[in-house]
């Protein structure tokens, strides 16, 4: 294979088990794959899928956590035209019948236990109830119905047949390989459908900004349904030759030992987890010398997150970046620039990567003047193919010229960088004054008791909507309500001001580690209908 134009995900597999087949590429516990091992174990992946009758476009589900059959399942997918879904095994039985019902995978790789919870019923429950699945195997022990995953896949096959090499030969970078679902904040979760070309033209620009290369060192412990898993960190990492350590759980303790032991050169995470890592009692003896890049994403960082990870770069010469992006984008579209100060970290996403597009835009979908708050819009070869099966929902997001709007709002100063302001969905009206949540809660977050903050929106009668606002305090220090209040105050215009304010030592977090702002309006209406009940009686 020319290595010159490398279109399609599994190439690079291909590409660095010919160039370093004795290096390693990844780690999962005791487990260590070299790049000739990852080859071998995603042909034979690929062969056993052929075997079940795998066709292109078929779906393949794995129901797992970050390790290294992650990885090998993608890529062995990805090499015999299927499509690759990932499952959090902390999802209800609920939710994995909804992603099934809508995906139709014909195969189910599934841990057999995970955190100590035997996955077992909910297993021959999905067996029972979905005839789409014509192969489940297991990661661990099997049982009737399912075959072991190691037993199945890496039993002798024929190495020398044509069927794998002919269907690879028939996959183009425009078919579809990962299946990614959004959370579902705003409804059902949708099917984002990425193909072999919108991921690797992304990671392209990704491992040049992040200076990912062959020598990078990384760490995955993200769930695998998580773009941040699959395509961030796990692709990135392939594309550049780099190695990847799998957790299967975000763990501050184990995380943090993972660094010196695995000489970690990148660490990327959302602000949450850098957050939960100072709280524990290893992070002041941890050795940090081998980072080279903190990266982060998902959330703004707070101030005492970015002031502690700049006394680590100071010493050991690291930099500090974030940028922003989307599942539906295949990661990052923008990027801040190495050397840039805690002001454009703190306050921005940075700014589009070339050769990606991005402006700001009205309700009307025209671009806004300069400096105006405007739904952020981007265009480019990363973009999703659509959402599964969901012409309609796509076709309201990205416009005949491929413009996707993203409903984040924002502005971009005279520089270029983009400053978030919040989702379209979360800003609100109060008094018929537009208020951003994100706004508020950097003001939250410069006080020095509060690590970091989340505003709801409220209705109110007076006001039509309120904000409440819950803050997460710094370990050691304390706050009350009533002075949060008044420290606002002094910085925020009196109908931006939260209308109350709840202190908490954490908040709810997703399992990317996000606030969870669904759990919160939750609490936010049991409060308010507990008040109504009293009023009542």
């Amino acid at each position: 294979m020319s290595w010159e134009r490398l279109t399609q995900t599994w190439h690079y597999v291909e590409k660095w088990a010919a160039a370093k087949p004795q290096t390693e590429a990844m780690v999962f516990e005791s487990e260590r794959l070299t790049w000739a091992d990852f080859k071998a174990r995603t042909d034979r992946i690929a062969r056993a899928l052929l075997e079940i009758g795998v066709e292109k476009g078929d779906r393949i589900a794995m129901l797992s956590a970050a390790r290294n059959e992650f990885l090998t399942t993608f890529m062995a997918a990805g090499k015999v035209g299927a499509v690759w879904l990932g499952l959090s095994p902390k999802s209800t039985l609920d939710e994995l019948r909804y992603v099934l019902g809508d995906s139709q995978p014909k195969v189910l790789i599934a841990l057999r236990e995970f955190m100590g919870n035997d996955l077992t019923p909910f297993i021959k429950i999905l067996m029972q109830e979905f005839s789409c699945l014509k192969k489940v195997l297991i990661i661990g022990d099997a049982f009737g119905g399912a075959e072991k995953l190691d037993e199945f896949a890496y039993r002798p096959r024929p190495e020398g047949d044509t069927e794998l090499s002919k269907r690879a030969s028939e996959v183009a970078d425009v078919d579809p390989t990962l299946l990614l679902y959004t959370s579902g904040s705003t409804g059902k979760p949708k099917g984002v459908v990425h193909t072999h070309k919108s991921i690797v033209e992304n990671i392209k620009v990704e491992v040049k900004k992040f200076s990912f290369d062959e020598y990078s060192r990384a760490l995955i412990h993200f769930p695998i349904n998580h773009v941040a898993a699959v395509v961030e960190l796990g692709f990135a990492a392939i594309l550049a030759g780099g190695f990847i350590v799998c957790m299967d759980r975000f763990d501050p303790a184990e995380s943090l030992r993972m660094i010196p032991k695995e000489r970690l050169t990148v660490l990327g995470q959302v602000p949450a987890m850098f957050l939960l890592q100072f709280r524990d009692p290893q992070f002041g003896q941890t050795d940090f010398s081998s980072i080279r890049q903190f990266v982060w994403a998902g959330a703004a960082a707070p101030r005492i997150m970015v002031q502690v990870l700049s006394q680590i770069c100071a010493k050991t010469g690291a930099v500090m970046m974030t940028g922003y992006g989307s599942t539906e984008v295949s990661g990052f579209v923008t990027y801040t620039e190495k050397g840039d100060g805690p002001d454009k970290l703190l306050h921005t996403a940075g700014k589009i990567a070339d050769p990606f597009e991005l402006r700001i835009t009205g309700p009307d979908r025209q671009e806004v003047s300069d400096g105006a708050v405007g739904e952020i819009a981007v265009r480019g070869p990363f973009l999703m193919k659509g959402y599964y099966n969901n012409p309609s929902e796509t076709a309201k997001v990205i416009d005949p010229a491929g413009w996707y709007y993203t409903s984040d709002l924002g502005f971009m100063d005279p520089e270029g960088y983009i400053h978030l302001t919040g989702r379209s969905s979360e800003m609100f009206k109060s008094g018929g004054e537009n208020v951003y949540p994100r706004e508020v809660e950097e003001v939250i977050e410069s006080h020095d008791a509060v690590l970091f903050a989340a505003v709801v929106a409220v209705p109110d009668a007076v006001f039509q909507e309120v904000g409440w606002a819950f803050a997460m305090l710094q370990p050691g220090k304390d706050v009350t309500a009533e002075q949060l209040q008044e420290f606002c105050k002094v910085k925020l215009t009196n109908f931006k001001v939260p209308k109350r304010f709840f202190v908490r030592p954490i908040l709810p977090l997703l399992p990317n580690g996000k606030v969870d702002k669904v759990a919160l309006k939750a609490e936010v209406q049991e409060i308010m209908a507990q008040k109504q009940g009293q009023t009542v009686s």
